[in-house]
């Protein structure tokens, strides 16, 4: 029962995080609701906190081992938030917000009780996935009036909020069968289906960052998940390496010119990036007017989620100087130095440093894991670039990243007590005499015998 419990949650996170708050497909933006929250939105989530709870309590003992060996700098982080209430000129919002992470990382540990923890996250995860992507498929084609984009030349965003999300849904979808091939035995028919649907929702979807995203997770997972560099896969390593590289430099000028490159501009990367002025899509419109923000509490921050909240509210400056009203600054790093100030941006970059010295060690016990989660570390740091989402509530790329966190330091934890209880069984008994000393106690024996019948 608790299994199915686990499952269930999983299957609800990814739901919950992805469709539009209160399952209502408003798109005009206006609404409190989107930023606020509605009563949908609370029940789904709570709902979930209280399942958290009691798969928890039933492991206290457990679950307390999995708190005292987690990432310090992520407990530290919440803490800064939850404290930000106390100088937040909305301590109320700063207050719940701040919940809501310990509410996901509760949720992070539950899933840890599970026999199988990996097993159960990528296959879950992956078969929501895909079947958001199905329901997607069907509400483009049958509704295009909320399917698709047309605003944005007919791009597809099916039940999602935005293009852009069905792009990562479809992009970690094809990481994922990548994945799940690797840790069990996938049909080579089901495989193939399952990857080419995903791309091609991510063709529709017209999303340039998600297919880029493709390419340098499936990269990084393959580059890592075998052990030597100087193995017999030296070579396609290598070419693996070159290949991170240059989709790195692809997502580079997509950020600065919201486009891929021609092939012109690939010959000549240098004079593309830095001789062409450009405003990145008005990104740094929005940029600048939130500096103004941060100019006015640069240390302290203003209050952890305090600030996009929508019209009427402290970002209201914003909207009147665009005359379209944003949500977040795109640029994750940004937010977190307006919301959390500069100390909570050192302790956020601590943590993200701190989880890739526990992606190395776990690569010494499970190289395949690490290398899954090191594909989503590499994600969450290179995107919150462009969007925000790191440590940014209810969002999926958020929640999955404090997933995370989690999950590597609790499997450290749990395979080292596997490794050391299997050398504790494999060790031979103190007390067993070793093999030579049987053969001169039995020559001895023999000898003292002799002389006996002598």
């Amino acid at each position: 029962m608790e299994t199915n419990l686990i499952k269930l949650m999983i299957v609800l996170f990814v739901i919950f995080s992805l469709l539009p708050y209160g399952i209502s497909w408003d798109y005009t933006g206006s609404s409190a609701l989107t930023m606020e929250g509605s009563l949908t939105t609370k029940l789904q989530w709570g709902g979930l906190f209280i399942l958290a709870t009691f798969i928890l309590y039933r492991h206290l003992p457990e679950t307390l081992k999995d708190i005292r060996a987690m990432n310090p700098f992520l407990a530290i982080v919440l803490i800064w938030c939850l404290a930000s209430s106390l100088w937040s000129p909305l301590s109320a919002t700063t207050f719940k917000r701040a919940i809501q992470l310990y509410g996901i990382v509760m949720i992070g540990l539950s899933i840890q009780m599970a026999a199988r923890p990996l097993h159960l996250m990528v296959n879950y995860v992956l078969y929501t996935l895909m079947g958001l992507l199905i329901l997607s498929f069907f509400m483009a084609v049958a509704v295009p009036s909320i399917g698709i984009d047309y605003d944005l030349g007919g791009a597809w965003r099916g039940a999602l909020s935005q293009k852009n999300e069905l792009g990562q849904v479809a992009a970690l979808s094809i990481l994922l069968w990548q994945i799940k091939a690797c840790i069990e035995k996938v049909g080579i028919q089901k495989l193939l289906f399952g990857m080419l649907f995903a791309f091609f929702m991510l063709v529709m979807s017209k999303s340039s960052t998600s297919m880029i995203i493709t390419l340098l997770t499936s990269g990084v997972f393959h580059l890592l998940r075998k052990r030597y560099i100087s193995s017999s896969y030296s070579l396609t390593r290598a070419s693996l390496v070159l290949f991170c590289m240059l989709t790195v430099a692809v997502y580079v000028f997509f950020m600065h010119e919201s486009r891929l490159p021609t092939w012109q501009e690939a010959a000549s990367p240098i004079a593309s990036l830095f001789g062409k002025g450009t405003d990145l899509t008005g990104r740094t419109d929005v940029w600048q007017l939130v500096w103004l923000e941060i100019n006015k509490h640069y240390v302290m921050g203003l209050g952890y989620g305090a600030f996009w909240l929508g019209p009427d509210s402290l970002s209201q400056f914003v909207i009147d100087a665009l005359h379209w009203i944003p949500l977040q600054s795109h640029n994750g790093y940004l937010d977190i130095l307006n919301e959390q100030g500069l100390v909570g941006l050192i302790f956020v970059t601590l943590t993200l440093l701190t989880h890739a010295y526990y992606l190395n060690a776990l690569s010494r016990l499970d190289r395949q894991q690490a290398a899954f989660w090191s594909a989503m570390l590499t994600v969450v740091v290179i995107t919150n670039f462009t969007e925000s989402s790191l440590f940014r509530g209810f969002v999926f790329q958020n929640v999955f990243f404090i997933f995370s966190l989690v999950a590597v330091s609790s499997s450290i934890r749990r395979l080292k007590i596997a490794q050391q209880t299997s050398l504790a069984s494999a060790k031979p008994s103190t007390f067993a005499p070793k093999p030579e000393m049987s053969v001169q106690y039995n020559d001895m024996k023999d000898a003292t015998s002799a002389r006996k019948e002598a």
